[in-house]
């Protein structure tokens, strides 16, 4: 990503051009601020045939800026009368690019930059919006990063409208081409903080915040099948869910509890000290084991049979970890994210030791999934981040503002991502940008990849909830990898059914 950047003085009127005698040390000082913008633009490397992002900015001092224009230098003299904005170059060249914007005063200021533009890629990737869906009903916040759409095997998506008290609902959609219909809506009455699951018998499995329950809906009507009650304390955690049905979820009090397919608790484990359980949990390649997190930083390995003790590993750290989803690599070694960053952790079999932490700041709210060339890849509030999985170096880092999103890698090894300015980023398995989607204003979620390669995602506008499907001319599909996505799969299960 290249900026640019204009600094202009701020003009300062003294008493003398005022009229005031020079003698006079009283003499009022009228500073008036003028436009200072930047602009920067995406991918560095430019094409012919490529579109790029524009994205302008102002800096500190600079006054209240009206109006945004850009000239893209081509022989039609493109321009565009947004702040951010992108544009695909006809050819090869090279263009002068300017911004000029202007206050309500109409001072104005125009920063320019000459782009270089390549011949074309003989095979582009290319990524659109096919349809948008929304109820249109207001919620007062975002889905927090534990929210993905699920989806189920006849294609059915099933997302959240969610952080929202007893506005809170999971809305079933079809996806009719290039148009979508909304299903049902099942409204439990009460706040929803997490992604659904769906169990071997196609039907949801989701967790009631405020009622300290999880709920079985059915997938055909959105009726509730049964409602599995914790005590006291449910957490934003998505429920895990093995071939048997049998569902374990996390809770901020009551410790991880298991139910059966039919809503009956089949054990509780549950420890005196620390904290809840908010990270998802997840489970052994065997479903053998189910490996969970509590924000104090005890890591446990439980014995998905009946809910005793494996082994409890105690990493010891003051950062928060209470958005994190836990993944799991083929070997067995299980990943979890802080504020801090991000840390591994070995199954020994009767003990668990730390493999490597490295740091990662803000990655609390997303989680890692693992690309083609099993490199690992994790959002946080610098951008997206790739991570040798033997040593925990970062390898590279996409600057971005991810700060709700678990990533998602296709068949190509293309890593999707959300930002918390309304964007979906794809960048290649080097870290270099293939596409960036203006999708809304606020935060996007984390990304789904369908069985063919169609992407699903969710995204806040400051007031409403939106689903988007996305296709691409590259993907097929998830990448052939053990965990590309967040909660492993399309039915967010962490677990192969």
């Amino acid at each position: 990503m290249k900026i640019f950047k204009i600094f202009l003085a701020l003009i300062v009127f003294s008493g003398t051009f005022l009229g005031c005698s020079t003698d006079d040390k009283d003499a009022p000082i009228v500073v008036i601020a003028t436009p200072l913008v930047e602009f920067s633009y995406a991918p560095s490397e430019v094409r012919a045939g490529q579109e790029v992002s524009f994205n302008g900015r102002f800096l500190t001092g600079s006054s209240v800026i009206t109006s945004w224009v850009w000239n893209f230098g081509d022989e039609a003299q493109s321009t565009v009368a947004t702040q951010n904005a992108t544009f695909t170059f006809p050819a090869e060249g090279v263009y002068t690019v300017s911004l000029t914007a202007s206050d309500k005063l109409e001072a104005s200021t125009t920063v320019t930059q000459e782009i270089t533009v390549l011949e074309p890629v003989a095979d582009p990737f290319e990524a659109s919006v096919v349809w948008s869906f929304s109820t249109e009903n207001v919620v007062p916040n975002y889905n927090d990063g534990s929210s993905s759409p699920a989806i189920a095997e006849d294609g059915t998506i099933y997302y959240l409208e969610a952080y929202a008290a007893a506005e809170s609902r999971m809305i079933a959609v079809t996806d009719n081409g290039t148009t979508p219909t909304k299903v049902w809506e099942y409204v439990p009455g009460y706040n929803i903080r997490n992604a659904p699951a769906i169990g071997p018998d196609g039907h949801i499995y989701i967790g009631i915040w405020a009622l300290d329950a999880v709920s079985k809906v059915n997938a055909a009507d959105g009726t509730q099948l049964w409602l599995g009650t914790t005590g006291t304390g449910i957490s934003n955690s998505t429920a895990a869910i093995d071939a048997s049905g049998n569902v374990y979820i996390g809770t901020r009090n009551q410790g991880i509890i298991s139910f059966d397919a039919n809503g009956a608790e089949r054990w509780k484990f549950q420890e005196v000290t620390g904290t809840g359980y908010y990270g998802s949990p997840v489970l052994s390649v065997d479903g053998a084991t189910l490996y969970a997190i509590k924000t104090n930083g005890l890591v446990y390995a439980i014995n998905a049979a009946d809910g005793t003790s494996k082994w409890t590993e105690n990493i010891a750290f003051e950062d928060n970890a209470t958005g994190t989803s836990l993944a799991l690599n083929s070997d067995g070694t299980v990943y979890y994210t802080t504020d801090a960053g991000v840390t591994a952790i070995t199954d020994n079999g009767t003990t668990g030791s730390v493999k490597w932490s490295t740091e990662v700041a803000g990655a609390n709210n997303s989680g890692i999934v693992i690309g083609l060339d099993g490199n690992l890849y994790v959002g946080g509030s610098a951008g997206l981040a790739a991570i040798n999985p033997e040593t925990g170096d970062v390898v590279w880092h996409y600057e971005a503002t991810v700060n709700e999103s678990v990533p998602a890698v296709d068949s190509e090894g293309n890593v999707y991502v959300g930002t918390s300015d309304g964007k979906l980023i794809v960048v290649n398995a080097l870290g270099e940008l293939l596409k960036q989607l203006n999708l809304t204003s606020g935060e996007v979620n984390s990304p789904t990849i369908a069985d063919d390669g169609t992407v699903y995602i969710e995204g806040y506008n400051g007031s409403t909830i939106t689903l988007f499907k996305i296709t691409t001319n590259k993907s097929e599909g998830p990448a052939d990898s053990f965990w590309p996505m967040k909660g492993k799969n399309k039915r967010n299960t962490s677990f192969s059914i």
